[in-house]
């Protein structure tokens, strides 16, 4: 039995922390240690043991940062969508929600690459998140399952929408930032679960941070180790968000 691991990215300097109104204006250069330190940090990471990403940032963020999106690009990683400012999807209206994933995927595509991804900042989708994805010529949504809980399996939203959805358990800010763990706490939890999830034939999916795992150097080294454990074993095969979809795209939508 295998599991499929996928790696990604949320986030990029100070897109979030202006929407949320903690700053009125972006930091200034050397004073961002998230997008100065973390992201290269993590782009290192990744480019050491060549596995490639789906960077979710916000539209914001491919307008104030194209020198950074070009590295991501440079590295091979493909560009994901994440808002404008990291707004909270589940509480925006279907104009609001429209015009923001509007915005944001004209400006990374303009400053990147064209995204085909999604993740909803936040997590959670709403009931029409599908139906703007589509529109917009979306193929992945890999925001939380669409009922808004932890679990689910990839699954076909639509005739060309997929479905890629996470659990909290791989996503490092609920580790650290929320649960408060220590570093050997979240090593064996990652751990643990994947070999849950190769005993059960299961992917599993993490999402880190430059802000959270980047800017820490031992929790850079807990996400190095991770790295070792699945690159050098045979229970496991690294896979790309449009690879995991792909297992699935056989499946017909009824």
């Amino acid at each position: 039995m295998t599991a499929h691991v996928c790696f990604t990215m949320d986030n990029l300097g100070d897109a979030a922390d202006l929407g949320r109104g903690v700053i009125s204006v972006s930091r200034k250069p050397g004073e961002r240690p998230a997008l100065e330190q973390g992201f290269p940090a993590l782009l290192d990471l990744y480019r050491r043991f060549g596995i490639t990403i789906t960077h979710f940032i916000e539209g914001w963020s491919a307008e104030a940062y194209p020198d950074y999106i070009e590295k991501d690009l440079a590295d091979g990683h493909n560009l994901g969508m994440h808002g404008w400012q990291h707004e909270l999807w589940s509480a925006l209206d279907y104009d609001r929600a429209l015009e923001i994933a509007t915005r944001a995927t004209e400006a990374i595509t303009a400053y990147g690459s064209r995204p085909h991804a999604f993740r909803a900042p936040g997590g959670k989708r709403t009931r029409f998140t599908s139906e703007i994805l589509t529109q917009l010529g979306y193929t992945i949504d890999a925001s939380l399952c669409p009922s808004g809980q932890d679990g689910g399996e990839v699954s076909r939203l639509s005739k060309t929408l997929w479905s890629v959805p996470y659990e909290w358990v791989g996503v490092d800010a609920s580790h650290w930032l929320w649960q408060k763990k220590a570093n050997e706490v979240v090593l064996q939890d990652w751990r643990q679960t994947l070999d849950n999830c190769a005993d059960n034939n299961r992917y599993m999916l993490f999402i880190w941070h430059p802000h959270v795992m980047g800017i820490d150097r031992e929790r850079l080294a807990v996400g190095e180790q991770i790295l070792e454990y699945v690159c050098n074993s045979d229970r496991f095969v690294i896979a790309t968000i449009d690879q995991l979809a792909s297992l699935y795209r056989n499946k017909p939508f009824t």
